[in-house]
């Protein structure tokens, strides 16, 4: 009941929120210096979160149901943070998981396991034991987890933190121009910087 009267509040916060009426440093932050303006109407957005985030994990009901309206031409992913230790754990399991077609099934459970089973998974040991659970072919996860690929996407993850100032999470950031810190609002502020992207380049 709670998650749908979120769900309601924010669809009605929605309607106050346009493109014309985002604020510089207050709605948002500009990433500088900026990339190149691109061209046509593809937007990627990408959330920055960890799992043993509280923040992300009660923004991530609302953020799922947000990712099914996406227009096709918007590109959603999400980033795992690395701060050093558990975080930057998670971020190669989760690398791992996304490279074996796996990491959309178990999102949630990730989410679910630390905040509502209570579960520490802070050593690999542990995160083992909850993939065997959840069905994971653990042999090919282990030689994906210590691949050069997941490899290459943890050092690309650590350099787009330092590109976009990623200081703290969940932090949404669109065309790798806007940064948005979380607020109520978020979803509505990210629809926004999505309408102005597409405007700005046709200008």
């Amino acid at each position: 009941m709670k998650k749908l009267f979120l769900l309601l509040t924010l669809g009605l916060m929605s309607l106050n929120i346009a493109a014309a009426d985002l604020k510089e440093g207050v709605n948002y932050d500009s990433i500088t210096p900026a990339p190149p303006m691109g061209s046509g109407d593809e937007v990627e957005v990408m959330e920055f979160f960890m799992y043993t985030c509280p923040h992300c994990n009660n923004l991530d009901p609302s953020l799922q149901e947000w990712k099914k309206k996406l227009p096709e031409n918007v590109k959603f992913r999400h980033m795992p943070a690395m701060f050093g230790g558990v975080a930057n754990l998670h971020a190669k399991n989760f690398f791992a998981l996304e490279v074996m077609g796996e990491e959309k099934r178990l999102h949630n459970a990730w989410f679910k396991a630390i905040h509502e089973q209570k579960r520490r998974l802070n050593t690999q040991a542990k995160i083992d034991a909850f993939l065997k659970e959840n069905g994971v072919d653990m042999d090919k996860f282990h030689a994906t987890l210590n691949s050069f690929t997941v490899q290459t996407k943890a050092n690309r993850a650590a350099a787009l933190m330092r590109r976009y100032g990623v200081r703290s999470v969940p932090m949404m950031i669109v065309d790798g121009r806007y940064r948005i810190k979380n607020t109520p609002q978020v979803l509505e502020i990210t629809d926004a910087l999505i309408e102005k992207t597409i405007a700005d380049r046709k200008k």
